[in-house]
């Protein structure tokens, strides 16, 4: 179907659009430059055949009710009756031509927007195995400082470095199956307590639903947790309970579950075996991540199910509220000085802003809340 298109050029700068229009050429829009408010005139009622291949790809999937478009991007307001299956079509179809489509709601309307889809960067995967390996080295250096001996160190390096795969692995699952163009894991080692700052795997891609961006976000926490809960009951197992031994600062709602099962009650002190501490240290830091936050896992996730103004307003808010526990524990602190440093802006969220979420999505969010709580800190004495 071809739509009623005309080129308009404003007579004061030069602004050139597209619009669907069936103004005859000469004709004036007066002050409706986007740029700077001046007339423009109608010069063609040519649409070039680029544009028309975009419209026809956008009109058997979506209705068209009107559209502009210039050189960088278009923009169309649409309507379906199946508004996410038509954009899953139609991002299909315009990925083969080159393109990706953004879904918006603004004043009450559908908003689509087309624009070139950018180059995937290149990645050297010799750089994933150097990091790799130098981030085994230093969990195991940083567990022969922890604990003396070389078999202690080798079971704290792998515990650390399993779960922190398992995380990843998690991510790269649900890029895999929602089509996100992500990196290999990137370990990274540090002169920090465990030898590492964790990992990561760079998104290449935008992600393109609600549904997505949740499972990019719970996947690998989920993962991590679940890989973690097996390495600290073997731990625990493998640890004395030792009333002089120096209290967690922290235990973990599920750390104090697990040491109910191996023990039969909640000890005050424990010699931890490597195994353990690990197990401990990736459930603090899975409560951390899982926050609903920024840019976090847990910010993901509360992006899929929160707009982006109360999303941002979440995130302020949590951030203020740690700053306030740091006179607890100073992690807190600074956990709060990034969130509300770092993740000041908007989240962008998906590229199909608009529909909602499945209820087996909802449910996904859910478990990683309960993930998030048994990671919360249970006061112990």
């Amino acid at each position: 179907m071809r739509y009623p298109a005309a080129e308009f050029k404003c007579l004061a700068c030069g602004h050139a659009e597209y619009r669907m229009s069936s103004r005859e050429i000469g004709d004036l829009a007066l002050g409706e430059c986007p740029k700077c408010g001046g007339d423009m005139a109608v010069v063609s009622r040519e649409a070039p055949e680029q544009l028309v291949d975009l419209l026809e790809a956008i009109g058997e999937r979506f209705e068209i009710a009107d559209f502009t478009a210039d050189g960088a991007r278009l923009e169309a307001e649409v309507t379906s009756r199946d508004v996410k299956g038509s954009f899953r079509e139609l991002l299909h179809a315009l990925e083969q031509k080159g393109y990706l489509a953004a879904l918006r709601r603004k004043d009450g309307e559908l908003r689509l927007l087309v624009a070139r889809r950018p180059p995937a960067g290149k990645e050297n995967v010799l750089v994933n195995l150097a990091l790799l390996l130098a981030t085994i080295a230093a969990t195991f250096l940083a567990g022969y400082f922890l604990f003396g001996r070389p078999s202690h160190a080798g079971l704290f390096s792998a515990a650390i470095m399993l779960t922190l795969g398992a995380h990843e692995l998690g991510h790269k699952i649900a890029a895999w199956r929602n089509r996100v163009e992500a990196t290999m894991p990137y370990f990274i080692p540090g002169p920090s307590l465990l030898g590492t700052f964790g990992a990561f795997i760079r998104v290449k891609s935008p992600i393109p639903t609600k549904e997505a961006l949740v499972e990019m976000g719970a996947s690998g926490p989920a993962f991590g947790f679940l890989v973690a809960l097996p390495i600290t009951f073997i731990g625990l197992m493998l640890s004395k309970p030792e009333p002089e031994a120096s209290p967690l600062i922290l235990t973990p709602i599920a750390f104090a579950l697990l040491q109910r099962l191996a023990f039969g009650y909640l000890p005050t002190g424990v010699d931890l075996n490597p195994l353990a501490f690990a197990g401990w240290v990736i459930m603090v830091v899975t409560m951390f991540n899982l926050m609903p936050a920024g840019q976090l896992d847990g910010g993901h996730v509360a992006r899929g199910l929160l707009d982006r103004e109360k999303h941002r307003q979440l995130s302020v808010m949590l951030g203020l509220c740690l700053l306030l526990l740091g006179f607890i524990w100073p992690a807190f602190l600074i956990w709060g000085l990034l969130i509300l440093l770092l993740f000041r802006g908007y989240h962008g969220g998906a590229l199909d802003d608009v529909s909602e979420l499945s209820n087996s999505h909802k449910g996904l969010a859910a478990g990683a809340l309960v993930i998030f709580l048994l990671c919360l800190p249970l006061p112990v004495r």
